[in-house]
């Protein structure tokens, strides 16, 4: 059966877009997982290589991948759109705060290791050796990270670099502000002349008490981090159990505007929630 003229002429120009729009979405799709892509080898990349972590990033990329398609199908299986939006967004964020953990967990780990290190460069520069010697014997004494970063400091001092450059970039590496007061105090001890070893030990002593008034702080804001988690974690689990019950009234969440306005209400309202508890736990020392 042959369709009449007239409608096959204005059928013609609706077809024509139909097709544009969709060649356009999948353009702009793929555009933005390329650009996903290359920031994600570009970012992980060099976050795992400050952290010393040997992978390939292009490999991590494929796995984050595969375990996006394979969280978001078995959330939309069980719970729906909400399970699949909620999976896809965890999937996608979930590797940048990973490395960020990594990350994190390093600066202390090099921050709580560094006032036993400069109690070793302080007695070996009362021992007679420099302050080259001593951070070399410091780094080939202490543990990673600590020895890590330091040999790579003493590395561009061999090849002229000069000291307080190198101590620079460690700082910016490490993002530590322990490491101001350390460079500080060795480049004011090298430029006027002093007693280095003295300095060191009263530094060392100093990041001592720090450490143990930040976790005097991290025991007595533990509660208020916990209660943070569940007032974040409680809507959703409160929105995936209604869905169950009652997945007509709540789809209209996803498919109404007003739905999508609530949405973003309740968005905003988590996040400034959020924040604010943040700023409240997070003291500074």
């Amino acid at each position: 059966m042959e369709l009449p003229a007239s409608l096959s002429i204005t059928a013609a120009p609706a077809i024509t877009c139909a097709v544009a729009a969709v060649l356009l979405l999948a353009a702009t799709l793929w555009r933005a997982f390329i650009y996903y892509r290359r920031t994600f080898i570009h970012g992980i990349g060099a976050s795992l290589k400050k952290s010393f972590i040997v992978a390939d990033p292009r490999s991590l990329f494929v796995i984050s991948v595969t375990l996006t398609l394979a969280s978001g199908s078995v959330a939309y299986a069980l719970a729906g759109p909400v399970g699949l939006i909620g999976a896809t967004a965890a999937s996608l964020i979930g590797p940048w705060q990973f490395a960020r953990h990594i990350a994190t967990q390093r600066r202390k780990r090099f921050v709580y290791q560094l006032p036993d290190a400069l109690l070793a460069l302080a007695s070996a520069m009362r021992a007679g050796c420099n302050l080259s010697r001593g951070l070399e014997l410091m780094a080939t004494r202490q543990p990673a990270p600590l020895n890590q970063e330091f040999t790579v400091v003493l590395a561009e001092h061999r090849i002229g670099r000069p000291l307080a450059d190198s101590l620079g970039d460690l700082r910016r590496r490490i993002g530590a502000p322990e490491l101001d007061l350390m460079n500080t105090a060795m480049n004011v001890s090298r430029r006027v002349g002093g007693n280095v070893a003295d300095t060191l030990e009263s530094l060392a002593k100093t990041l001592q008490e720090k450490a143990h008034v930040e976790g005097k702080i991290d025991a007595l804001t533990s509660m208020g981090r916990a209660q943070g988690w569940v007032v974040g974690l409680l809507p959703l689990f409160i929105g995936l159990v209604l869905y169950q019950q009652q997945p007509e009234r709540m789809g209209l969440l996803f498919t109404q505007w007003y739905g999508w306005v609530v949405l973003a209400v309740i968005a905003a309202m988590m996040t400034l929630a959020a924040w604010m508890i943040r700023k409240i736990v997070n003291i500074d020392v």
